[in-house]
């Protein structure tokens, strides 16, 4: 849709599919580099792996946050639960409390270690490139993640022939957000 005449780019990285983007990944999540993100999630498998991902490079990098905070903008996030279609597939509601849990096991981890760092007068989180993922309450919120996370997280269900096909096209070039 180029309605207006603006150029749209769409850049498409597979990670982990292209194991050489592994050092380039922070960069690629930077405002400078994206303006928007499509993180998607096999329905059928469990969420662990991409929970690990989306918590380590995102999250918790201090450098992707500290980026976007300073630009005073949001990484709008679309979680695509793919396979949709299949046979066992979770749906998008499933899908997000699993990826919940799976966040507030990894958080949990990362507070027992800084806390027994700063027992032993350390005080450094896992070097620099870390930082606490604060939470108000038990567990982690994903519709709020928190005024000091500057990324917004959205789900849809994508599997032949769903509506979800539709939404991530709209999101990809014109930024619209799903209805769910």
């Amino acid at each position: 849709d180029n309605s207006n005449n603006e150029k749209n780019t769409v850049r498409i990285i597979d990670y982990p599919g292209h194991p050489s983007l592994l050092s380039q990944l922070t960069t690629l999540l930077f405002p400078t580099a994206t303006s928007r993100l499509v993180f998607t999630l096999d329905a059928t498998q469990p969420v662990t792996e991409g929970a690990a991902l989306l918590y380590q490079s995102i999250l918790t990098h201090s450098q992707v946050r500290q980026s976007w905070t300073k630009e005073g903008k949001t990484l709008v996030i679309l979680v695509v639960c793919t396979k949709n279609d299949a046979k066992g597939a979770k749906n998008y509601k499933r899908m997000k409390i699993q990826l919940r849990n799976e966040l507030d096991k990894l958080r949990k981890v990362d507070l027992a270690i800084k806390e027994s760092s700063t027992s032993n007068g350390d005080g450094n989180f896992n070097g620099s490139s870390k930082v606490t993922l604060n939470v108000k309450g038990k567990t982690i919120d994903l519709d709020d993640l928190g005024s000091d996370v500057p990324v917004s997280l959205h789900f849809v269900e994508a599997g032949f022939g769903m509506d979800g096909l539709e939404a991530i096209h709209d999101f990809v070039l014109k930024g619209e957000l799903p209805n769910v």
